[in-house]
């Protein structure tokens, strides 16, 4: 059993040790996060710069917050399935922070007090920018490099950090509680349940004998996506 339909995927890029949604290995499946990312810190202004995609939505982690936000905003019920599903946290806005800081030579403290984030998170999103471009041209200037070798490597370091931020920034938060249509969480053998984080309406649990690594890999997983998908686009709208 296939799906011919195209499928959107909200999967951040990037290295991580768990296998992506792409390792479904279903056919069309169209990556929404791509470069240029968006910076925006709240989930609505995310997913309005995200393509306006018609159809099912697969998301992982945190994405499935960007994925309801987008079914939200564009007003037609959609199929959602997400993988692991959760909110962003704080602490994970402070790691990434604390990680992209200690990649540069000769850094010290972080600059930005990561506890005012949850109020003002536009304004700590412009500090960190700030304060990572200082230090990095910082370090690049104490190996002996003039302004103009600098300019492009630093704001590709910061920009890349800076993008990833804002992705934490926007997947945190309470999530809209009205249905956005057919939803499917898939997860992990230990992975906590989510569900109450998750819009009202149609919800399919399904908990696969995996761990988190393997998860979007594991056959069960691409069998329950295959079954699941092939039933709600065939229903009239």
């Amino acid at each position: 059993m296939e799906v011919r339909s195209m499928v959107a995927v909200l999967d951040y890029p990037g290295r991580r040790p768990e296998a992506p949604v792409t390792a479904l290995g279903l056919d069309d499946m169209v990556p929404l996060l791509t470069d240029p990312l968006p910076i925006e810190v709240t989930g609505p202004a995310y997913a309005a710069r995200l393509d306006g995609f018609p159809g099912p939505v697969l998301a992982y982690c945190a994405a499935s917050a960007l994925a309801v936000h987008l079914a939200h905003r564009l007003e037609r019920p959609r199929a959602l399935v997400f993988f692991d599903p959760m909110p962003a946290t704080d602490a994970d806005v402070a790691r990434a922070y604390t990680i992209a800081s200690g990649q540069v030579p000769g850094s010290s403290e972080q600059a930005v007090p990561v506890g005012e984030l949850p109020d003002e998170p536009d304004l700590f999103l412009k500090a960190v920018h700030e304060d990572l471009t200082q230090r990095t041209e910082t370090a690049l200037r104490a190996q002996g490099l003039g302004d103009d070798a600098i300019a492009e490597p630093v704001a590709h370091f910061v920009r890349q950090h800076v993008a990833y931020l804002a992705y934490l920034l926007a997947a945190q938060g309470p999530l809209p509680r009205e249905p956005v249509g057919p939803m499917l969480q898939i997860l992990s053998r230990d992975h906590p349940d989510h569900r109450d984080w998750l819009p009202e309406g149609e919800l399919t649990t399904i908990r696969i004998d995996s761990d988190r690594a393997g998860l979007t890999a594991h056959e069960s997983a691409r069998n329950v996506v295959l079954s699941f998908l092939s039933a709600t686009t065939r229903r009239p709208h």
